[in-house]
């Protein structure tokens, strides 16, 4: 990244008492204590901050999502009166919550190295978030340090994933007008192009990582897998079947670029349109048994053939024979 990339700097508060004195007295519970009454004992607490908590000036209002590094919360600016969300950094398999003081701590220190490495990680998504502005990215707030883990505060987008409006879509026997999805399209390829232009690589383009306001607008979230040097990207490169490209699971990410992004969401296209991702890209190299929209008569009929034709060369498993950039496939939905 730049060196002038922005920074956001963490307070170091982690607001102790309160909350955790009155649910310890609300249930008439005190901390265990060992000999000579030091209260040391680890007792692990629910691995979500409870709903109604105040962090840092923020209502928690639900648990949105739980994934492996990290919680995801909807919660209420009390201050600015509006929405926000919070994502949490806490790697689930190396640590826990400690109930009473809420703090996340270690489940053993032999996992010290894989808890540093992820707190860098974190910290390196919420730079990355920072140094962005374009109308369809998240938009990051704030960050800040509590409860011995990090956090970061993002804009809450009303509206819904693309992954659960294609299952409305399909569900109720309805598809997307051509308009829309090419309104769509188009816009996630700016945002593209705009990181691309800032040698950035999204690298988990899907579904559920494109979010949908209520006026259609379409926004890109999720950058835990970003990074941002083309040709370096061989440590923590993740793979999510069917949306990842071929070479995204090959020779230590050496081969990853913007042609990377475009096959993912190519794939997501196809997920919009059938209901379907296609197979893993590693097995799409070895045998392909993909039936190109472009040849699919009940898409041909809704939607203009060389529209569906550019999804296909998104999505091939070869390298070379997909756009090599968003440029390329703008080019061609212009005709």
């Amino acid at each position: 990244m730049p060196d002038s990339a922005p920074i956001i700097p963490f307070s170091s508060s982690s607001q102790p008492g309160g909350f955790a004195d009155d649910i310890l007295g609300r249930f008439n519970v005190a901390p265990p204590s060992l000999p000579g009454g030091e209260a040391d004992i680890f007792i692990p607490a629910p691995r979500e901050l409870p709903k109604d908590h105040l962090l840092q000036g923020y209502r928690l209002l639900k648990c949105v999502g739980s994934g492996g590094f990290g919680i995801t919360y909807l919660a209420a600016d009390e201050l600015l009166g509006r929405r926000v969300v919070i994502k949490e950094h806490f790697p689930q398999a190396i640590c826990e919550r400690r109930s009473g003081t809420l703090a996340v701590e270690l489940q053993d220190e032999s996992a010290a190295d894989g808890l540093e490495w992820s707190r860098r990680n974190f910290l390196r998504e919420v730079r990355l978030l920072a140094s962005l502005d374009h109308h369809n990215i998240v938009k990051i707030f704030s960050s800040f340090k509590a409860y011995n883990t990090l956090y970061y505060v993002t804009e809450y987008i009303n509206g819904q994933s693309l992954g659960a409006y294609t299952q409305q879509h399909h569900h109720s026997g309805t598809r997307i007008s051509q308009d829309e999805l090419y309104g769509m399209m188009v816009r996630v390829l700016d945002a593209l192009h705009y990181l691309h232009s800032r040698r950035i690589l999204h690298l988990d383009i899907k579904p559920d990582n494109i979010l949908l306001t209520r006026n259609g607008r379409p926004v890109l979230i999720d950058f835990g897998a970003a990074h941002e040097n083309f040709g370096d990207a061989g440590v923590g490169v993740v793979e999510t079947p069917g949306y990842s490209p071929p070479e995204q699971g090959m020779n230590g990410g050496e081969d990853l670029g913007p042609w990377s992004d475009i096959y993912a969401f190519g794939a997501t296209l196809c997920y919009l349109l059938t209901g379907s991702a296609p197979s893993p890209g590693a097995q799409r190299l070895l045998y392909d048994n993909f039936e190109p929209l472009a040849s699919r008569a009940a898409l041909t009929s809704l939607y203009h053939v060389d529209l569906l034709a550019g999804i296909d060369r998104a999505l091939s498993p070869s390298v070379d024979s997909r756009y090599r950039s968003v440029d390329e496939w703008m080019a061609d939905l212009r005709g």
